[in-house]
């Protein structure tokens, strides 16, 4: 049965361990975003042998499941390891997580980044050259500002849903929010109160995010919808 009594002495032995969700999350995405312009780059470019590399990888993080894709990395890099004769033993089970996340957000955002920059006029490109700006200069100052605001709604998403994929850390020992509850569950004999704390954190914090990822498309006039008529008549004659 569920117990109020229960559920505050649960609340903040669990939230507590929001730290270490937050890190997981800011950690995995950061790693990922930059693995997902590499990514994204090495397809754009077409480069040989290492763009079918990338289309494999993609394939392989969208079609299974992360929990695999954890497992395999928590298996994996310390079996890579003991084969170059490196000792594991005293990395922290965070790091397989911190791997595990980036490499699956990684390739989530890899293909996001691709599309939104295909997603640019070409004419854009060619006007940045025809001012005299180099390629790089057209690509950070022209291409990448409206290559992010293209993708900032799928970056959003992707956001979310590695904040939510957290969840999992738990079984491979990570003692996060979920780890915690576990935990207090073996000792108690109770863990509704602590699923529940949990869920309304994960629903809470996604709500929150979701506002504010919205906020942020509509002071970039994502898609232009909602602009005025006046300015929607300038950016066509522009």
């Amino acid at each position: 049965m569920l117990s109020w009594e229960r559920f505050v002495y649960f609340f903040p032995k669990v939230i507590v361990k929001f730290p270490v969700t937050l890190e997981i999350v800011l950690i995995s995405f950061g790693s990922g975003l930059l693995l997902g312009c590499l990514l994204a780059w090495i397809r754009i470019k077409k480069i040989p042998v290492l763009s079918q590399i990338a289309a494999v990888f993609i394939s392989y993080i969208r079609c299974t499941p992360v929990i695999c894709q954890m497992f395999v990395v928590y298996f994996g890099v310390p079996a890579l390891l003991g084969q170059m004769g490196i000792d594991s033993s005293a990395i922290d089970r965070v790091v397989y997580i911190y791997i595990a996340y980036g490499l699956n957000n990684g390739g989530f955002m890899g293909e996001t980044i691709r599309s939104a920059v295909l997603a640019v006029p070409m004419g854009q490109t060619e006007a940045g050259y025809a001012a005299g700006l180099t390629g790089w200069q057209t690509l950070v100052h022209i291409v990448a500002p409206q290559a992010a605001r293209i993708s900032l709604p799928m970056m959003g998403t992707t956001f979310i849903y590695a904040f939510q994929a957290t969840a999992l850390a738990y079984m491979v020992g990570v003692i996060d929010m979920i780890g915690k509850t576990r935990s207090l569950g073996s000792v108690t004999g109770h863990t509704l109160e602590g699923y529940i704390i949990c869920a309304l954190v994960f629903a809470v914090l996604s709500l929150i995010l979701e506002f504010l990822f919205n906020q942020i498309n509509k002071r970039l006039d994502f898609g232009r919808s909602g602009m005025p008529a006046v300015r929607r008549r300038k950016a066509v004659q522009l």
